[in-house]
């Protein structure tokens, strides 16, 4: 895995106190003039180069910068939560974005976007653009039926982990990436709380519009084994480091045409389980399936959801046998045979009961905490917007409580299934 020298990080921090400045048209002009690899991609001169601001996460500030030729992509990390100036963030999230988009990119070939340039001192990454695609997330709410989005992330995360894990590299150099990517504190820090925490208790982050919504909230807080489930799934968050992992995969991270798919937005890169990524992108499509009334779109996102696992699932097995004689330095099979095949469905076991567990817990925390999803804003009937809500949270409450019994993908369909009818 291709990585910056062991100093490279606290050299930046060290630059930033004195010669990090936020960028406006004028100064993203001039810093692309003087990388000559994205100037030429732009074509023209810096005077005929268009920039456009197209910010809509809550973190950085992003533009689409134009040019004769070409365009490409420049996101700049703020010093704080773009949507709330009060909320500090350290600046080095685009560190671990380029670090993470390297690091995969030779894995999941045309998955991902391609790495054009990074400024360690203005925190700015420039990647290619992707402005001929539309976010995930929003032809979704579209109701656009792009049936191989799903499994193109299936493919996507069984390349990136598997690749970034023991099974495909000498753990020297595994536990390399880990030291360097064990300094994303302050993002794995916005996980921990917004996704694992703050939702079970009373915190003024935490919001929800509907009042019909807070019995359930109490319930889900004062039930011990929702609560214990939780916490086991923080535990194996921090404590089961076993690839690189997005950090953040939900459908607003995935830029897609119905022939193209790409996962965008590594900053909340870290080593973690797999199921993790997994988990995040089934719970954003659960939330979907919930916000959308229309009984054949609710089909679309089930079969959405078993070809994601399908795909994932074949793929990882597929890349763990294909070489006979594992790479040199990797975690080599101890037993041969059916044994072997045994211990892969076993660790595949386990990732899916992790991906069930994770969605689960992104559904709540999509409802109730700090960062909402879109997916509810397309019902414009406020009652009918809260009963969908509840049905979620209801589903997401559910699972949690019987982990124990619901440890396949095709048991969690069967239930989605039920309780969406229910709620039809």
């Amino acid at each position: 895995m291709a990585r910056p020298p062991d100093t490279a990080h606290g050299r930046e921090n060290d630059m930033n106190q004195t010669s990090y400045h936020t960028l406006g048209a004028a100064g993203i002009r001039g810093l692309i003039a003087g990388v000559p690899v994205v100037a030429r991609r732009l074509g023209g001169t810096p005077d005929l180069w268009r920039v456009r601001e197209v910010s809509d996460g809550n973190l950085n500030n992003v533009f689409i910068v134009g040019g004769p030729e070409g365009e490409v992509c420049l996101k700049q990390s703020l010093p704080h939560v773009r949507v709330d100036p009060t909320w500090k963030m350290p600046l080095d999230r685009t560190f671990f974005e380029a670090t993470w988009l390297r690091a995969v990119l030779p894995l999941v070939g045309g998955l991902t976007t391609e790495f054009l340039h990074f400024d360690p001192v203005l925190h700015v990454l420039i990647v290619e653009s992707l402005s001929s695609h539309t976010v995930y997330r929003t032809a979704l709410m579209r109701a656009l039926d792009w049936p191989d989005v799903a499994p193109r992330i299936g493919t996507f995360i069984a390349q990136a982990t598997f690749g970034t894990s023991l099974l495909a590299q000498p753990f020297e150099d595994i536990f390399a990436a880990r030291r360097i990517f064990a300094g994303n504190v302050a993002l794995t820090r916005i996980t921990l709380d917004l996704v694992f925490d703050q939702p079970y208790r009373d915190h003024p982050r935490n919001n929800w519009d509907e009042t019909d919504l807070t019995p359930l909230v109490l319930d889900i807080r004062s039930s011990a084994p929702t609560l214990l489930a939780v916490e086991n799934l923080r535990r194996r968050f921090l404590s089961q480091p076993q690839a690189l992992l997005h950090g953040d995969l939900h459908t607003g991270s995935i830029m897609t045409t119905p022939e193209d798919t790409r996962v965008i937005d590594g900053e909340f890169a870290l080593y973690g389980p797999i199921g993790f990524d997994c988990g995040m992108f089934v719970g954003n499509l659960v939330l979907h399936y919930f916000a959308t009334p229309d009984i054949a779109a609710r089909k679309a996102t089930l079969r959405d959801i078993a070809a994601f696992w399908a795909s994932f699932h074949e793929r990882f097995l597929a890349l763990w046998n294909r070489d006979e004689a594992p790479p040199p330095g990797t975690l080599r099979p101890l037993a041969y045979g059916p044994a072997s095949h045994m211990a892969q469905l076993a660790f595949l076991e386990e990732v899916e009961a992790d991906t069930i567990g994770f969605a689960s817990a992104e559904i709540i925390r999509r409802l109730i905490g700090y960062a909402h999803t879109a997916d509810f804003d397309v019902i414009t009937d406020p009652r009918q917007r809260g009963a969908c809500r509840a049905g979620a949270l209801s589903f997401a409450y559910h699972i949690l409580d019987h982990t124990a019994q619901i440890r396949t993908i095709g048991d969690f369909l069967l239930r989605l299934d039920e309780y969406g009818k229910a709620g039809l």
